[in-house]
């Protein structure tokens, strides 16, 4: 069972999630939105769900074993819990595996996505 999405695109793409990954989908969406509920979600890309706050903040790609969830702004992200992988000049990556992931750490980072997306 989950939250449905205002986006019926988004409910059919989370339908479709193969039964390995949907709960950590869930689990980390759930997440995502209890630290920003003014998120929009839709799917861009063909297979990618995209947070926006005013504009494209965080991009979510689904792996057979992870979800990586890639923040356009991540460069500029305090990240006191080193969990952000790359060196580009912008984004940067969380990758999420486990139910065990650092719930604390991805709030704080969405907190701070939503942040910078409404200073831009």
């Amino acid at each position: 069972m989950f939250t449905e999405s205002k986006n019926d695109i988004v409910n059919s793409y989370i339908h479709d999630l193969p039964d390995s990954i949907r709960e950590l989908f869930l689990t980390v969406r759930g997440t995502i939105l209890d630290a920003a509920g003014e998120l929009e979600e839709s799917i861009k890309w063909k297979n990618c769900l995209v947070y926006t706050a005013k504009r494209n903040i965080i991009q979510t790609v689904v792996g057979k074993e992870k979800i990586s969830l890639i923040f356009f702004d991540g460069a500029t992200i305090q990240d006191s819990y080193s969990l952000l992988e790359g060196d580009g000049k912008q984004t940067r990556t969380m990758r999420i595996s486990s139910m065990d992931f650092n719930a604390e750490a991805l709030r704080g980072y969405v907190a701070q996505a939503v942040q910078l997306a409404g200073d831009k």
